[in-house]
């Protein structure tokens, strides 16, 4: 081989290697800068806007349980992140959505934003299994002993089926990379994205001490006692 085709070689190998090594940053930025962003955020706010008249007579049920959202973490291994449960309306005209949230605060949420909660939640039934315990996405951080946040989506009363479980460690709004691929699969898909930075909103502002509703928050952890 020649001097000057020698050097071609490696000039071009070099080349491409760069290329690769940009592109491959480029893409990795691009995964895990995506703004979050949902057409329904900010429904917890407006629901602190219609809270319960009468939050220590609501009585919820496993029956009307839609879908809870429940926390294992370092500092609460058993928490209770937010709860949506159907009730008759007072005037008898249809149904409503509830949410207990994390403070056991009682919450009538507005329709659009339970129809769009809820219905993000069956689209995320249909998501390919991880293979891992509780059903695990994990979100790639620098940290480890990320808190996990348990989904438990409920199909309609009187079904025999049980709830479907998606759990998520690491969840962040600016980030949907995952530390390992689920398939070919190597960002939190966006439709579970978009829900868990909705249920967590529940939390949002949370104080650790901060004074919560026990009686509410009691009743509620009867509904859900088996899913610890």
């Amino acid at each position: 081989m020649s001097r000057t085709l020698f050097f071609a070689v490696i000039l071009g190998a070099t080349t491409l290697f760069y290329y690769y090594n940009v592109t491959s940053t480029l893409i990795s930025n691009k995964m895990s800068t995506q703004p979050w962003s949902s057409p329904f955020a900010a429904w917890h706010d407006r629901a602190l806007h219609t809270p319960h008249p009468d939050p220590h007579s609501f009585t919820p049920t496993r029956d009307t349980l839609q879908l809870a959202l429940l926390l294992n973490a370092p500092i609460e291994h058993e928490g209770i992140s937010v709860a949506f449960f159907s009730q008759s309306k007072e005037n008898g005209a249809g149904s409503e959505t509830v949410a207990v949230d994390a403070l056991g605060r009682v919450l009538v949420v507005a329709e659009k934003d339970a129809a769009g909660i809820l219905g993000l939640a069956q689209e995320a039934v249909n998501l390919p299994s991880t293979g891992a315990w509780r059903n695990t996405w994990v979100i790639k951080r620098p940290t480890t002993s990320q808190p996990i946040d348990r989904l438990f989506i409920f199909p309609a009363s009187g079904s025999a089926t049980g709830p479907h479980e998606i759990s998520v460690q690491g969840f962040s709004k600016q980030t949907r990379e995952l530390k390992d691929p689920v398939g070919d699969t190597r960002e939190l898909p966006a439709m579970l994205w978009e829900l868990a930075g909705l249920v967590l909103e529940a939390r949002d502002g949370l104080v650790y001490g901060e004074k919560r509703d026990e009686v509410v928050l009691g009743k509620v952890r009867e509904t859900v006692a088996e899913l610890f």
